[in-house]
Formats: structure tokens, sequence, C-alpha cells
């Protein structure tokens, strides 16, 4: 999926979508941003109603704003069931030095979303992946449903 970043142009997106997983390729984060409200529609059709749908939002919304604000640029979002993690890489190495340092004017902010992230979930994890970009990946609070 990685050379789909490339070619996407400005304000485009591809989505898509099973009972096995979620993934969204953006041209730009903030266009992964607005996807907010799709991703917890679709953790609400194939999850189970005892998971926690506001915390999982909330993740997405924090890890994908600050990809939108610090590392603008294509982005890379998937989750699977299989193991209940998201996943979102962004084509900078930004996100790697997460949360930056105190000094750092953006600090305030990310401080803010590493916490909310981390009480959420628990923990974070942040890599390099081999063509450079950064992967973050958490555990979402959430649990797919039994048919």
């Amino acid at each position: 999926m990685a050379p789909l970043l490339e070619v996407l142009g400005r304000g485009h997106l591809v989505m898509e979508d099973d009972e096995s997983g979620w993934s969204l390729v953006a041209a730009e984060a903030m266009d992964g941003a607005r996807m907010r409200h799709a991703f917890r529609d679709y953790l609400e059709y194939f999850g189970d109603p005892s998971s926690d749908f506001d915390a999982a939002e909330a993740v997405y919304g924090e890890l994908v704003g600050d990809c939108a604000r610090h590392a603008p640029g294509a982005l890379r979002i998937e989750f699977h069931w299989s193991d209940q993690v998201l996943v979102v890489v962004d084509r900078s190495d930004r996100l790697r030095s997460w949360p930056f340092s105190p000094d750092d004017p953006r600090s305030e902010t990310t401080h803010h979303a590493y916490a909310l992230i981390s009480a959420f979930t628990g923990r974070i994890n942040v890599a390099r992946e081999a063509d450079g970009r950064t992967r973050a990946s958490v555990v979402l609070p959430v649990m797919r449903r039994e048919d």
C-alpha cells in the first residue's frame, strides 16, 4: 500500500473496510483527521457494544490530529480486528521524537495528546519503517462483535 501514498493528489483519499479491518490512505494528514467519525462508525458497526468507542475515537483523533499538526503530508491508517491495533504511518520522522522535549513550543498540545492516548491504551509504540516513514501503533480498547 505504500506506493499509493506517492500517487494520491492533494485532497484525495482511499478508504477500505470489511469485517477484518479498516484502512485509509490520504494525500494529507488533515484528510485523515476528517475521517475520525467514519472510523468510529466502522468500529460501532463491527464492534462489541461493550467496547469503549469513545476512547477509540479519541485515540484516533489525537494521534491523527498530531500528524496533521506536526507531520503534514501523506498518511496511512490501518486497523485490524485480529489484534485491535490502530497503526498510523506518516511520511516524516517528526513523530519518532514524540512526545517532544519540554522546550519545544509545540510540546504542550503534544504532551496532552500523548497523555490521553496513554491513559486510554496504556502504551504507544513509535518506530521507523524500512522506507523511512514513522509508524505509530496502539491497541484500542475495542472488541469485535461475536456473530
